[in-house]
């Protein structure tokens, strides 16, 4: 696997897959989303996209970063996620970071959004296609944030190396 780290502002062109890397905020939440049921996550482009989309589907679930706003249901914390049900209720996301990574990638012929909680089921994912360019957008800090890169170099090598010890990259 020929593997590329790369910052959303870095993206030239659309890559065949992309691995799109999030760690703190959005795509740990999704994954606390969907162990709490919720059957589908939308990404929003913007504040008032995922206004719009939650007025049209009241009975969905819109949350975005930083503090509590009128029209979200919650702000994207897997803390505030483990009182909610989301059992077969649709998510509305809107990050500053990852959700704009994989809107970025949108074309890709496939594309895996992940953090560490999800980074061995990322991995052994892609250790089932074979050889190919894998494109890990790293959303943070313009591309240059530590726990960002750190999984994405972490899914890469586990990827290829399957007994690859979490443990460095945790640090």
């Amino acid at each position: 696997m020929d593997a590329r780290f790369l910052g959303i502002t870095e993206l030239t062109e659309t890559p065949s897959v992309a691995v799109v890397i999030d760690v703190m905020r959005a795509f740990t939440v999704a994954a606390w989303a969907f162990g709490r049921g919720a059957e589908k996550i939308v990404l929003a482009e913007s504040l008032d996209e995922a206004l719009a989309l939650k007025a049209r589907h009241p009975d969905w679930v819109a949350l975005k970063d930083g503090p509590p706003a009128p029209g979200f249901d919650t702000v994207n914390s897997p803390g505030l996620l483990r009182s909610l049900d989301l059992t077969g209720r649709t998510v509305v996301q809107k990050t500053t970071a990852g959700t704009v990574g994989a809107l970025a990638v949108k074309e890709a012929s496939l594309v895996l959004c992940a953090g560490f909680v999800v980074a061995e089921a990322t991995a052994r994912l892609l250790r089932t296609r074979t050889g190919g360019s894998v494109t890990f957008v790293v959303t943070g800090e313009d591309g240059q944030a530590d726990e960002d890169l750190a999984c994405a170099e972490y899914i890469a090598r586990r990827a290829t190396e399957p007994r690859t010890d979490a443990a460095d990259f945790l640090r």
